[in-house]
């Protein structure tokens, strides 16, 4: 996978992981941004990765709610979209291969969707646990 950006753990219970961004992609309305990121566990234990959760809104389905996207001038902070059913549009328990078990070397792929504007063409992305990763360009 190719990555846009990297960042390492800042808080002892994301000790041994490491985060990166792959892509940060605009739908063709260029309303919304989906941004496909990762977790590596560089660690010699299975990590359980469900604690990113946000408490700014209350999502349906709370795994990976917390992640959020920051304009790069720090202006604007965008949280994942919410469905008409209150569930963060982003990876969860509703998914079919949702996986919060992370093996030793394992590298697992995720998603959020954040409502970005049309006027901003670079984002931070804020996974709680990590150092924010700055300089994701849009495409």
């Amino acid at each position: 996978m190719d990555t846009l950006g990297a960042s390492t753990s800042n808080t002892d219970f994301s000790s041994g992981l490491s985060a990166e961004v792959h892509a940060a992609e605009r739908d063709d309305s260029e309303s919304f941004l989906s941004v496909t990121w990762s977790i590596r566990n560089d660690g010699g234990e299975d990590v359980y990765f469900d604690w990113p959760t946000g408490d700014s809104y209350l999502y349906s389905n709370i795994p990976y709610s917390g992640v959020t996207a920051t304009s790069s001038d720090m202006a604007k902070r965008f949280h994942p979209v919410m469905d008409s059913t209150d569930a963060c549009l982003c990876s969860g328990v509703s998914s079919l291969d949702f996986k919060e078990r992370i093996g030793p070397g394992e590298q697992v792929a995720y998603w959020s969707m954040f409502p970005v504007p049309a006027d901003v063409n670079e984002i931070h992305l804020e996974i709680p646990g990590f150092d924010p990763i700055e300089g994701i360009p849009i495409s």
